[in-house]
């Protein structure tokens, strides 16, 4: 008969085994991400200002109450919404345009994609680019087009510190114009109903004698 006081099985190990909460994490992760999907359609399909939490909450699949685990308020879902959508963004630009790519063919190459991104996922750029700074305090949609204007300016730094733009331009400045640029000449060409190609051909006429731009 066996000893109850003895086994030759090892002593279960008293810490905490970290799958479940690694499986706790991915869960948190996934109902987040179906938040963040449930947010874009809404923004998308009606705008900041006629979505409120419950709706997103809703789409998703969730209780009300779990908006508020991932998120501080719709203000805050919506800033994860813009960034994520601007992180898709630059990576489909990256994905086109090669980082040693000279000026001119880097400035049209993130133009002509960033216009194709657009056509190919209508109402998102938009949506992300809404001013909610009636509502923040001056932040807002134009967190995304604070970002795109040091991204720019930066660029168009590097290039000039080379040689390759021309002496004197404020690239601070310029870099900050030409988000509004691009927008604002997109606009444009879907009112008119032309070819982002047309905006981008009007663009690139003008920076490149604006720049002091070459093909090198």
């Amino acid at each position: 008969m066996s000893d109850l006081t003895t086994t030759d099985t090892p002593a279960a190990d008293a810490t905490v085994s970290p799958e479940p909460r690694a499986r706790r994490g991915q869960a948190r992760g996934d109902t987040r991400a179906r938040l963040l999907a449930a947010a874009e359609a809404l923004f998308v399909e009606k705008g900041f200002h006629a979505t409120r939490p419950q709706d997103i909450s809703r789409a998703a699949g969730v209780g009300h109450g779990t908006f508020y685990l991932h998120f501080k308020d719709k203000q805050d879902c919506f800033l994860a919404f813009a960034e994520k959508a601007a992180e898709t963004l630059e990576a489909f630009v990256e994905e086109g345009v090669s980082e040693n790519a000279p000026p001119y063919e880097s400035i049209r190459g993130t133009m002509e994609r960033t216009y194709q991104f657009a056509e190919a996922n209508p109402g998102l750029m938009a949506a992300a680019l809404t001013d909610i700074s009636v509502i923040d305090g001056g932040e807002g949609g134009a967190v995304l087009m604070q970002r795109w204007g040091e991204q720019w300016a930066e660029r168009l730094a590097g290039w000039q510190a080379e040689g390759r733009l021309r002496p004197g331009v404020d690239t601070a400045f310029i870099g900050f114009a030409i988000p509004g640029m691009m927008r604002q000449a997109g606009l444009r060409a879907v009112r008119d109903d032309t070819e982002p190609g047309a905006a981008v051909d009007a663009l690139m006429e003008f920076l490149s004698v604006g720049l002091g731009l070459t093909d090198d």
